[in-house]
C-alpha cells in the first residue's frame, strides 16, 4: 500500500498483522514520513522494485518466511537501514538479527516514543552521512 507523501523520509513497513501494519503506518505518518506497506515478504520484494525506502522496518515471523533471511537478501541491494520489530527477545534473536544487517532491534511489545526516536536517529545519521 502507498501511502501519503511526507518529507522526513520513506518506510517501507513489512508485518503480516493488518491492523498493526496500519497502526504503525499511521504513526510515522505523523511524523511525516512517506509510508509504504506490506503485510508479507513477497510483496515487500514487489514493492522494492518500485521504491527506495530510506528504512525498512520488519518483522522477523512471516508466512513466507524469516526476517533475518530476508534481510540478508537484501541487505546491500536497497541501501536502506533495516529495523527489526518482532516478538523475537532472546539475545541469540538479536544477534542474528543485527548480524544479518538489521541497524536496530526493537521487541515488542514496544513503547511509540522509543520506536519513534530509533528511526528518526537511523535518520539522522543516513542524512549525515549521505549528504
Amino acid at each position: 500500500m502507498i501511502a501519503k507523501l511526507g518529507n522526513n523520509g520513506v518506510i517501507l513497513l513489512i508485518e503480516s498483522d493488518a491492523y498493526t501494519n496500519n497502526a504503525n503506518r499511521r504513526i510515522f505518518e505523523t511524523q511525516h514520513y512517506t509510508v509504504h506497506t506490506a503485510t508479507s515478504f513477497a510483496q515487500a520484494r514487489s514493492l522494492l522494485e518500485k521504491i527506495k525506502p530510506d528504512i525498512i522496518i520488519m518483522e522477523t515471523i512471516m508466512p513466507d518466511g524469516d526476517g533475518f533471511s530476508f534481510c540478508e537478501e537484501i541487505y546491500g541491494k536497497t541501501g536502506a537501514n533495516i529495523v527489526f520489530l518482532t516478538f523475537k527477545s532472546e539475545k541469540t534473536d538479536m544477534t542474528r538479527g543485527l548480524k544479518s544487517g538489521g541497524d536496530v532491534y526493537i521487541t515488542k511489545p514496544f513503547d511509540r516514543d522509543e520506536m519513534i526516536a530509533w528511526v528518526q536517529t537511523v535518520m539522522r545519521r543516513r542524512k549525515w552521512v549521505w549528504t
